[in-house]
């Protein structure tokens, strides 16, 4: 009885794990399998095998269209939500005033404006400023030591 409900509770956390990231193992793959095509189109150049060249290349394009297509769908799998959650906030709220604008704008239109900023600015900037932290970090410590 026991070992029935841990068995259920782990599939469970394995499809809440699925949820969360559906697509990341098969970019996994696909970022390995350019990876490993990428080394044997080294291994033809040095060759200088001009048929083995080809057939890689041509392969590497596919890989990469693939890989391509998952990014995409991956995308959109994690835009969805944002979308949504605009709309039904768009329900309660048609428009707001920001300040800066002086002016009312479309409740969706805001939301994901902010959603785009957040990743197109702020987010990159966090990265920038906590790799300059570790690094100050790091260095203050091999001063001290």
């Amino acid at each position: 009885m026991n070992l029935e409900r841990s068995f259920t509770l782990v599939n469970i956390l394995k499809f809440l794990n699925f949820l969360k990231d559906p697509h990341s193992r098969k970019i996994q793959q696909h970022r390995q399998r350019y990876q490993e095509l990428d080394e044997l189109l080294k291994v033809a150049v040095d060759l200088k095998d001009a048929a083995a060249y080809k057939s890689v290349e041509v392969e590497m394009k596919e890989v990469f269209f693939e890989y391509l297509t998952a990014l995409g769908i991956d995308s959109l799998y994690k835009f969805s939500p944002h979308l949504v959650l605009a709309c039904l906030i768009s329900l309660k709220f048609k428009t707001i005033t920001i300040p800066l604008f002086n002016g009312p704008i479309n409740t969706v239109f805001a939301y994901l404006g902010m959603y785009f900023l957040f990743h197109l600015v702020l987010k990159p900037l966090l990265k920038l400023i906590r790799s300059r932290h570790a690094r100050a970090a790091r260095d203050n410590f091999q001063v001290n030591h």
